[in-house]
């Protein structure tokens, strides 16, 4: 058995030294991406020395060999830097001053590291971003990545499918199935054993499929909208609302971007119909919705948030320009949760990270982070418009940047609930898709960044028209 083992290892170095050598960078990136949402730490790790084996670390070494060669042998495009880059990589450069002009080093023996918090929230992510920028991008790449995504949401889909289901014998990896591990069993929540990274996994995978859609053949595009149907089940069975909320102002923006205006006037009413009658009616099933948890849990979760709040905002107030210092948020609120002035459980937030991504920048970077970090996202989605918007501009450069532009409108309400940057899987799907938005930036016309596009023609009109 051993020497079996030492064979396969060896025929899998050699087909990866090969992989490296002679293997596409942006199949490399999407290699990656995959092994890092679906075979990560839970499904292998092994411990050598002060260093931990996972399988997704190996080809994060891999992908960084790969644009190595790819930088030597000159196959990358060496881009000028644009708007967002600068966004992108002073917001990073604040997170490391305010990570190393801290306390990094005195924490409690439980804490986790700063200096982690940086690489794996931020740093790792936007590696992955500053490979995309660079990698050669025309019509084939594009059409790759987005085709990679909708086979990628299918299998999360089905997966989620079969955990709320109960059918384990068609889950894969084996340690979904495993109630203890990760979080959130019981609802669909995927290879990355997390409720919220599986539901915002799949609202981008639905977003690529939509804006797929709608330059698809009629027997294509039939197929990807009854496609689409296992992607909102898998959605709806992750039961995080700031995922329903996210998804829902994505595909509103998609159907205000890409119909007339009669066709979206009738949506979006039909819509905010439906969503008023849920609130109206649902309104306390929402509030106690459990998902697996007890309703008790659920309105404790959500009086949390409240709690979050009102320390993070005595902690502003201390520290309002610079913040306490990046990761540091976990151990100084403690100093804060003896506040009897309050009638809130403030003690329930002891053992949690924040809950709110914004203000959690806000605390430990202060207003110059908090500001950078807006700028950033701001900077994403103007980039994500300029493509959009520039109607000289090829008709794979502009569904890239519609689908962009959707991707945060996603993104933003996982950050105003969730710990984002926690979640280094979610960066990773995040950050690749604004590097490909800065680095087809190149591709706008002098003249038309920013131009509206005429209404009231739809994508597919204006499409048919230009080709």
């Amino acid at each position: 058995m051993q020497m079996l083992i030492i064979i396969l290892g060896l025929v899998a170095v050699v087909w990866a030294a090969a992989f490296v050598l002679r293997g596409s960078l942006l199949t490399g990136c999407l290699v990656f991406l995959a092994v890092n949402a679906c075979l990560g730490y839970y499904f292998f790790h092994l411990r050598v020395g002060p260093v931990e084996l996972t399988c997704d670390r190996l080809v994060l070494v891999m992908l960084v060999a790969m644009y190595a060669i790819a930088w030597r042998m000159g196959r990358l495009d060496a881009r000028p830097m644009v708007r967002l880059d600068y966004g992108v990589w002073i917001f990073f450069a604040w997170l490391a001053v305010r990570t190393f002009t801290s306390d990094f080093r005195d924490l409690p023996p439980d804490a986790p590291s700063p200096i982690w918090h940086l690489m794996v929230g931020y740093g790792s992510p936007l590696l992955l971003y500053a490979i995309a920028r660079q990698l050669p991008l025309d019509d084939r790449a594009i059409g790759l990545v987005q085709k990679s995504f909708i086979a990628f949401g299918m299998y999360l889909a089905l997966t989620g499918l079969a955990e709320v289901s109960g059918q384990w014998w068609a889950v894969f990896p084996r340690h979904i199935s495993d109630p203890d591990v990760g979080l959130h069993f019981g609802r669909a929540r995927g290879p990355m054993v997390q409720a919220v990274v599986y539901g915002f996994a799949l609202s981008i995978c639905l977003i690529v499929a939509w804006v797929y859609r709608l330059q698809a053949s009629p027997k294509l595009r039939i197929g990807l909208l009854l496609g689409s149907a296992p992607f909102c089940a898998g959605i709806y069975f992750c039961y995080t609302r700031c995922v329903w909320m996210g998804t829902a102002l994505a595909m509103g923006l998609l159907l205000w971007l890409t119909t007339s205006r009669q066709v979206r006037t009738v949506c979006l009413a039909g819509l905010m119909i439906v969503g008023l009658l849920v609130v109206g009616t649902r309104w306390q099933q929402l509030q106690s919705f459990s998902g697996g948890r007890s309703a008790d849990a659920s309105r404790d979760s959500a009086s949390m948030r409240v709690s979050f709040a009102y320390v993070s905002w005595q902690m502003f107030r201390d520290r309002p320009l610079t913040g306490c210092g990046f990761g540091q948020y976990i151990h100084h609120k403690d100093l804060y949760l003896s506040d009897r002035s309050t009638s809130l459980a403030l003690e329930h937030i002891r053992d949690e990270v924040h809950h709110n991504l914004f203000l959690s920048i806000l605390v430990e970077t202060g207003l110059i982070g908090f500001v950078l970090y807006v700028a950033m996202l701001t900077a994403m989605a103007v980039a994500a418009w300029r493509l959009w918007s520039a109607t000289q501009a090829p008709t794979w450069v502009r569904r890239h940047g519609l689908m962009m532009l959707a991707v945060v409108a996603a993104y933003i309400p996982n950050a105003i609930f969730q710990p984002m940057g926690h979640m280094n899987i979610a960066h990773m799907l995040f950050f690749f898709l604004a590097g490909l938005t800065s680095g087809l930036q190149h591709h706008v016309p002098l003249g038309e960044a920013g131009r509206r596009l005429a209404s009231p023609l739809s994508v597919r009109a204006a499409w048919a028209a230009q080709a």
